[in-house]
């Protein structure tokens, strides 16, 4: 993990800035402490972590992944910023 500041650029959204740096929202969201979405110019500083995207199957869940790809249950909840996941979504899964 490296830590980044990065200025938001013109289309940014939150969930764009932490998939860009595959993080998750509600970190970038702590971290700089946010009450809303960035804007156009504004500072953030950003863990960048290293993870590659997967999309869940039927019949899994955050615990079977984590044991699917030898992870922590926690590294992948926070990483994702969610408890659950759903058939069809994408989420990402820690590569360090």
């Amino acid at each position: 993990m490296k830590t980044v500041l990065y200025t938001v650029k013109d289309g940014d959204s939150l969930a764009s800035v932490a998939e860009k740096f595959h993080t998750s929202c509600a970190e970038i969201i702590e971290r700089n402490r946010l009450s809303g979405e960035p804007f156009e110019g504004m500072k953030l500083i950003v863990e960048e972590r290293e993870a590659f995207g997967y999309t869940v199957r039927p019949f899994e869940t955050v615990e079977s992944i984590a044991a699917k790809f030898g992870k922590s249950v926690e590294d992948l909840k926070k990483l994702n910023g969610a408890s659950a996941v759903f058939v069809g979504q994408r989420i990402l899964v820690p590569s360090d």
